[in-house]
């Protein structure tokens, strides 16, 4: 399992797609903040700004499924997927022994901390600190940290969940196109469901779903409950799926 693990982190470290996101979003990232706190884009009633952090009002567009899924589906889609199609790499994976349940996990590790670290770490890093360079210094208060990592370890929790529904789509598709494809239309399918009028059954499934948990865990305050009920749907969620993942990956038929 280290193998694989270092051998995943490897192709990923290797991979041209997660360098470009890793530049694209440090740019698009740095120029939304500018335009934010120099005051050229004029952005108000989200959720930094209740929690009087709006010179972090950029990072709102880094939390939206719509958009993140943009950013890590292509990870997902030319890191994952395109070894089903182009290369043999997964088919010598499992005629060296290993097995398949060890390949898949390793894929999903390490494709998730590519994922975090291009969709999660990287906006809120460059956020802060070209916030500081400006002289915002007073964004670094005891109650800004507090809910900062709060709300995003949180989120993170949630993302696992995300990340594990791309490469359950990349495995069933095995294609990148695809797998860009199907993951943009249950984003859209999700964003649906969450702003039209739905049955009371539909209703209560979203609402205890990681896509909903994704807004719900900004909020500037949460009780003990909230939390431990973000937490109990993004570690059930995240099981599950990848239970799911596996059992397709160990049918799935390898050519």
């Amino acid at each position: 399992m280290i193998n694989l693990m270092k051998a995943e982190l490897y192709k990923l470290q290797r991979n041209s797609t997660f360098w470009v996101l890793i530049l694209t979003v440090t740019g698009l990232s740095a120029l939304l903040h500018y335009l934010i706190i120099t005051g050229w884009w004029q952005m108000s009633g989200t959720v930094f700004d209740g929690a009087g952090l709006s010179e972090l009002n950029a990072l709102s567009a880094f939390t939206v499924p719509l958009f993140f899924n943009l950013i890590i589906s292509p990870l997902a889609a030319f890191y994952i997927a395109i070894e089903f199609s182009q290369t043999g790499v997964i088919k010598n994976q499992v005629m060296s022994g290993k097995k398949r349940s060890q390949i898949y996990l390793s894929k999903l590790l390490v494709l998730t901390l590519g994922s975090i670290v291009v969709t999660v770490l990287l906006p809120v890093v460059v956020g802060i600190v070209e916030a500081l360079l400006v002289g915002q210094v007073d964004i670094l208060n005891q109650v800004s940290i507090v809910y900062l990592l709060r709300a995003y370890l949180l989120f993170t929790l949630q993302f696992l969940g995300y990340v594990a529904i791309l490469l359950l789509i990349a495995v069933i598709v095995g294609d990148s196109g695809k797998t860009i494809i199907f993951s943009i239309l249950l984003t859209i399918i999700m964003f649906a469901i969450e702003k039209l009028p739905k049955a009371p059954i539909i209703a209560m499934l979203y609402e205890n779903s990681i896509f909903h948990q994704f807004s719900a865990v900004f909020k500037q305050s949460m009780t003990d409950g909230e939390i431990m009920q973000s937490i109990l749907i993004a570690l059930i969620s995240f099981i599950f799926i990848t239970f799911c993942g596996i059992l397709l990956f160990n049918k799935k038929e390898i050519k």
